[in-house]
């Protein structure tokens, strides 16, 4: 494993996020739900690290089979398709608001359960990347008082990062 390696999750992996049938332990769980297919493994591991995640996690999760490698740092780039249309903008801006409101839902539901009812009802309302910034204190509020304040910020940061 290369610290620039970038893991994605596999069809498995994106099956045990929803049905929890392997009953990965939650800091194993919550590493799961971190991997995206966009961080480098160096990134991974410190939100791992502040988590409390054990040092192996990426190499538990590939054991499972609930991750791969998506792309390799060693690994030639890719050639571009060309220009960028707006089409092509406008599908990316409706992706990484799908990715950031997926992340959002999967998160605060797997950290407060049927507490989490009203928070995703609000997030249902949320039409685009600034709706969920306007949602982003009331998230990270809600999962320090389930998660802890380190818990919380992992995520909250994650989060950040994608609204950008």
């Amino acid at each position: 494993m290369a610290a620039g390696n970038v893991y994605r999750k596999t069809e498995l992996g994106v099956a045990e996020i929803a049905n929890r049938k392997m009953k990965l332990s939650p800091r194993l769980r919550t590493m799961l739900i971190l991997i995206d297919g966009a961080q480098p493994e160096f990134l991974v591991k410190e939100d791992g690290e502040r988590l409390g995640a054990p040092p192996d996690f990426l190499a538990q999760l590939s054991g499972l089979g609930l991750i791969e490698l998506a792309e390799r740092v060693d690994a030639p780039p890719q050639p571009s398709a060309g220009a960028v249309a707006a089409a092509d903008r406008a599908n990316d801006e409706f992706l990484r608001f799908r990715r950031a409101k997926d992340f959002m839902n999967v998160t605060i539901v797997d950290a407060l359960g049927i507490k989490s009812f009203f928070f995703t009802l609000k997030l249902e309302k949320a039409g685009t990347r600034e709706d969920l910034r306007d949602l982003a204190t009331a998230y990270r509020e809600a999962l320090e008082k389930s998660l802890g304040e380190r818990s919380a910020g992992v995520l909250a940061q994650r989060l950040e990062v994608m609204l950008r």
